[in-house]
């Protein structure tokens, strides 16, 4: 009787001791459990009060966070950015958690060392956003002039995001609140159209991507609808931008110089109504031929794209990207010599084409 109760009670202990450690385990992964959401709960609330505490708003904050930094959030991915926020001093893991929401908030989109093919990175149509009721819309910033050369202007030329420049000559990318290199861009692609081939511009140096950034294609196109409105004989309306985020400069060799390569941008009606955008896309590719006759390797094509750009206020306006934040400003402007002289030629096509244009 004995040798059984001691062979009960041995058999009573091993169960006991192998529940224990089943239990033990129980309660690691659940405290385990507990510590992870904790910690999620702690950051996510961090994140909050630290996007509250922030002197400006995000938008603006994008037009100069610098895009080298931007991405390598993104190369390193936001989890990773947290956990350095968290072990950082207070005044730097602020600035950390910031750049977490910006990139989370941020309609930009930066492939470091992608395929090569060029995008518009900034160009607020392809993020749509609601719009406030036409009396409601903020006006934009107080225009710097129009510069007409001529009576009578063929050519309307402006800058829906006058911020972007040429990193290599300019030292940064963008100037908030000024025009940058793609401005000078323009003044030269002016410039040589009416001084060397007489042809009449009107150009406009208004800011539009300034203090309000999502807006700039709200305030330019009202500067286009003036522009046409006050100068009915204009036949072409180019937009000046430049590009980002590309891994090496678009660069052409031509008469022994280099210049910046430029690609054409025609918005189609994949989001909005432009019912006539076939006819920009024809003038598109026209110029684009061209440039590949006269100056074969300046231009990079036609590229398609579902945002408008202000193009269906007239059927030959054009959105021209010459070069990229990685060119030097030289580059792009001797590009845009080069871009008006074509046009220059394309423009007297037109004329004879249409004899009543030519009065």
């Amino acid at each position: 009787m004995a040798s059984s109760e001691g062979a009960e009670g041995l058999r009573i202990h091993v169960i006991t001791r192998w529940q224990a450690r089943a239990l033990i385990v129980c309660l690691a992964k659940v405290l385990f459990t507990l510590m992870v959401a904790f910690s999620l709960l702690a950051g996510t609330w961090r994140l909050v009060k630290a996007t509250q505490a922030l002197p400006f708003s995000l938008p603006s904050y994008s037009a100069w966070l610098p895009l080298p930094f931007l991405e390598g959030i993104l190369s390193e991915g936001l989890p990773t950015l947290a956990l350095r926020a968290a072990s950082s001093p207070p005044e730097d893991s602020g600035a950390a958690l910031a750049a977490a929401v910006q990139v989370l908030a941020s309609p930009l989109v930066v492939f470091p060392g992608g395929t090569g093919v060029t995008r518009l990175l900034t160009t607020e149509e392809e993020y749509e956003l609601p719009q406030p009721p036409p009396e409601e819309s903020p006006p934009p910033a107080p225009a710097e002039g129009e510069i007409p050369s001529a009576k009578n202007p063929l050519v309307a030329i402006y800058n829906t995001h006058n911020a972007e420049s040429y990193q290599p000559s300019e030292g940064q990318a963008k100037f908030p609140g000024k025009n940058g290199g793609v401005s000078q861009v323009a003044a030269v692609l002016a410039d040589t159209l009416s001084k060397d081939y007489g042809i009449p511009v009107v150009r406009s140096t208004t800011i539009h991507d300034y203090p309000d950034f999502p807006r700039a294609y709200a305030n330019s196109e009202k500067t286009l609808k003036r522009m046409l409105a006050e100068n009915p004989s204009v036949l072409v309306a180019l937009d000046i931008h430049r590009d980002a985020g590309l891994p090496a400069p678009p660069v052409a060799e031509i008469e022994n110089q280099k210049v910046a390569q430029v690609l054409i941008i025609v918005g189609s009606d994949a989001r909005l109504e432009h019912p006539h955008w076939r006819q920009n896309e024809a003038f598109g590719r026209r110029l684009a031929q061209k440039m590949d006759d006269v100056y074969p390797g300046l231009c990079l094509g036609v590229r398609v794209q579902e945002g408008r750009y202000n193009q269906h206020l007239l059927p030959r306006a054009l959105l021209l990207e010459i070069g990229s934040d990685n060119n030097s400003l030289e580059e792009a402007e001797r590009s845009a010599r080069l871009v008006a002289r074509v046009l220059a030629v394309v423009i007297e096509e037109i004329r004879q084409e249409n004899p009543a244009q030519a009065s």
